[in-house]
C-alpha cells in the first residue's frame, strides 16, 4: 500500500514543507474546498434550487470531479429552515433502509417508528408537520445511479407527495451519468453538470490546498510541472491530487486517467486529434480492403449453377410443370446425332429448289455415301460443297447381353411408386442397346428402372435412377454420387410425369 492510500502513514514531504496534514488526500476533507469559478457557480445554483424552487437537482459528473465534496459543503452551510438527510448510495441499499434513515434524520420519535404499521405514512405525516413549521425537508443522495430499481420507485413515490399544492420533500442527487428513470419526476428534475478545472485554475487549486494545511513558502511547482499536471489530469481534481502527491514524493507521476472525459472542457483542443483520427481510420480501412481484396470479391461473386440441376424450391405452381413431357431428351448415341444432322441438312437443301430431293436416310443404318444420282441436279453443286465430310468410320458394337439384369426395374415398378416422389433420368436413346451399354459401363445398382415411350412414331428408351421423397433429398443425394456417374448430366423428374409418359404410350 502506498503512502497516498494508507490512512496511517504520513507522506515524507509533510515535515519537509512544514505542513499540518496531507494536502492531497483522496478522501473528502470538509475544511478543504476550492471555490473555483465553475464550482462556485454550481454551488450557488444548487442553493437557489433548494431555497427558491421545488426542483429536484441532479448533479451529474464523472468520478473524481468533486460531487461528494460539493454535497458536503451544502450540508455544512445549511440554515435553520432546512432539515437534511444524507444517504450514500450503493447497490445493496433497500427502500426500507432509505425510509428508516429519513425518519431518523427528520426527527421522528423512535417509539413511533417501532410501533408504526406503515412507515411511509409515518414519514409523510412527519414531512407535512415540518412544512407547517416552514422547514424544508431535504434529501441528499450521493451516487443515486448505484441504487437498484426498487428503492428508486419508492423515491419517486415520496417525491410526488403534495399538500396544499406544495411538494412535501425536496431532494438533491449526484450521479456519474444521466438517469432515464429520473427524467420525469413530475416535471421537477433539474440537471446540472460539474465541469473539470481549467488549465488556469490548476495552479490556484494546488496552492490553495497547500496553504490550507499551513504551507507558507513559494510555489513548489514550476511552469513545466503545472503543464504536465494538467496534461495528465485533464483538470479532474482527484487526478490532480494524485499527481501532486507523487510529484512531492519524488516519484514519476503516473496518473490513471478515467475512461470518459468531460467534453465541455476545452473542446477545441480535441478537434485536430479527431480530424487526424478520422484520416487514420480511412487509411486503415483502405489497407484492409487491399489486403483482403480477393476474399471480398469471392463473397460478392455470382455463384455458378450446375447444368440440369433445378435449384428453385418446389411450390404448388411447379406441379403442372413437373408433369410436362419434353419433346426431346438427351440422345447419347453419337452415330444417331450424325444421322440426324445429315438428314436435317439434306432436307434444308431440298427446300431451296422447286423439286424435293430424293434423299432417304434410314433410321437404323448410316449410309456410306450419298449417291449423286439421288440428288436433284439443281442442288448437286450445293450438296457437293456443303457435304464435304469424310466417310464416317463405323465402330463395331460390343457384344452385349441380350437380356437385362433382373435388378433393373421395369414399368410395373415405376407405376407403383408415389406420384410425388422424385427420380433422376440419366439417359435416353432410340436404341435399346445403348441403354444396356450404359448400365454395363457404370454398373448401376439399386433403384434403377428402364421404361419405353413413343416419340414421333418410334420407341424411345429411357433410364431412371433413385427414389426420393422430396426434391431437396434428391439434390442432396446426387451431390454424394461417386465418380464417374457424378459427372453425367441428369434430369430431376417427379414420378407422376414419368408415369403419365408410360400410360400415354400404352394408350
Amino acid at each position: 500500500m502506498s503512502e497516498f492510500t494508507s490512512p496511517s502513514a504520513e507522506p515524507s514531504y509533510i515535515a519537509r514543507l512544514a505542513l499540518q496534514s496531507a494536502p492531497f488526500n483522496s478522501s473528502v476533507e470538509p475544511n478543504i474546498f476550492f471555490k473555483g469559478e465553475q464550482i462556485e457557480q454550481r454551488c450557488n445554483l444548487l442553493l437557489h434550487l433548494i431555497r427558491a424552487s421545488d426542483k429536484v437537482g441532479l448533479l451529474s459528473a464523472e468520478q473524481g470531479l468533486g460531487k461528494s465534496t460539493l454535497l458536503t459543503q451544502l450540508q455544512r452551510n445549511k440554515t435553520d429552515d432546512l432539515r437534511i438527510c444524507r444517504i450514500n448510495g450503493h447497490a445493496s441499499l433497500t427502500s426500507m433502509e432509505i425510509i428508516m434513515q429519513c425518519l431518523t434524520a427528520f426527527g421522528v420519535d423512535d417509539n413511533d417508528v417501532k410501533f408504526s404499521n406503515d412507515h411511509l405514512i409515518l414519514l409523510k405525516d412527519r414531512l407535512s408537520g415540518l412544512r407547517q413549521l416552514n422547514i424544508k425537508p431535504l434529501l441528499l443522495i450521493d451516487d443515486i445511479d448505484l441504487l437498484s430499481e426498487e428503492p428508486l420507485v419508492v423515491l419517486m413515490d415520496c417525491l410526488s407527495w403534495q399538500k396544499n399544492d406544495d411538494f412535501l420533500l425536496h431532494a438533491l442527487f449526484t450521479s456519474k451519468q444521466v438517469l432515464p428513470s429520473l427524467a420525469n419526476i413530475h416535471g421537477r428534475l433539474q440537471q446540472i453538470d460539474l465541469p473539470a478545472l481549467s488549465e488556469q485554475e490548476v495552479p490556484s487549486y494546488l496552492d490553495y490546498r497547500l496553504k490550507v494545511v499551513g504551507y507558507k513558502g513559494e510555489s513548489v511547482f514550476n511552469i513545466k510541472d503545472l503543464k504536465q499536471c494538467y496534461r495528465q489530469s485533464m483538470g479532474i481534481p482527484a487526478l490532480i491530487n494524485q499527481w501532486a502527491h507523487q510529484h512531492l514524493l519524488g516519484m514519476k507521476s503516473t496518473v490513471a486517467k478515467p475512461i470518459k472525459i468531460n467534453m465541455n472542457v476545452n473542446v477545441g483542443r480535441f478537434i485536430p486529434l479527431l480530424r487526424w483520427s478520422g484520416l487514420g481510420l480511412l487509411v486503415s480501412t483502405l489497407i484492409v480492403l487491399l489486403l483482403f481484396q480477393d476474399t471480398i470479391n469471392d463473397l460478392f461473386a455470382p455463384k455458378v449453377v450446375e447444368e440440369m440441376t433445378i435449384e428453385k424450391p418446389f411450390t404448388k405452381q411447379d406441379e403442372s410443370l413437373a408433369t410436362v413431357i419434353l419433346d426431346e431428351d438427351n440422345v447419347t448415341s453419337s452415330a444417331q446425332a450424325e444421322r440426324n444432322e445429315l438428314k436435317s441438312l439434306v432436307s434444308e437443301l431440298a427446300d431451296v429448289v422447286a423439286e424435293p430431293a430424293d434423299v432417304v436416310v434410314e433410321p437404323e443404318k448410316v449410309p456410306d455415301a450419298i449417291s449423286q444420282d439421288e440428288i436433284n441436279p439443281k442442288v448437286q453443286t450445293i450438296v457437293t460443297q456443303a457435304i464435304s465430310v469424310p466417310k464416317p468410320v463405323l465402330v463395331p458394337k460390343p457384344v452385349l447381353k441380350t437380356e437385362l439384369s433382373p435388378a433393373i426395374h421395369q414399368k410395373k415398378w415405376i407405376l407403383q411408386q408415389s406420384a410425388t416422389d422424385y427420380t433422376f433420368q440419366l439417359m435416353g436413346s432410340w436404341e435399346k442397346q445403348e441403354v444396356e451399354a450404359f448400365l454395363e459401363k457404370y454398373a448401376l445398382a439399386g433403384d434403377v428402372a428402364e421404361f419405353e415411350s413413343m416419340r414421333n412414331g418410334r420407341v424411345w428408351y429411357a433410364l431412371i435412377y433413385g427414389v426420393y421423397d422430396s426434391k431437396q433429398a434428391a439434390l442432396d443425394a446426387s451431390s454424394k454420387w461417386p465418380a464417374p456417374i457424378n459427372t453425367l448430366p441428369s434430369w430431376l423428374r417427379r414420378f407422376d410425369s414419368v408415369q403419365q409418359q408410360i400410360k400415354k404410350t400404352a394408350n
